[in-house]
């Protein structure tokens, strides 16, 4: 599987293009509120920056990076938590 980047998902910025929290979740499908959550407690996956007194930007290039990394290859997913406990039950022996 070829590298994921954001043009493919659809990311009309340029590269290095200085995006809004609000173009950040319109991109990622979720909440402008989600993105300034996780921006305030410093667990958004992205580098941000401040400018201005209260504005907020994420680079384009970083969140085409970050998007890159989490590409799943076929075949390396994770399993549900419903088939890890049954494996784990079927491998102790019943007596």
């Amino acid at each position: 599987m070829t590298e994921l980047t954001g043009k493919q998902l659809g990311l009309t910025a340029v590269r290095c293009r200085l995006l809004l929290p609000k173009e950040v979740a319109s991109f990622l499908r979720v909440s402008e509120r989600w993105v300034h959550h996780h921006m305030d407690n410093k667990t958004f996956p992205v580098r941000w920056f401040l400018f201005g007194d209260r504005n907020r930007g994420v680079d384009s290039a970083d969140l085409d990076d970050w998007l890159s990394t989490i590409v799943r290859n076929p075949g390396n997913a994770t399993l549900p938590l419903r088939a890890i406990r049954k494996i784990q039950n079927e491998e102790v022996p019943s007596m």
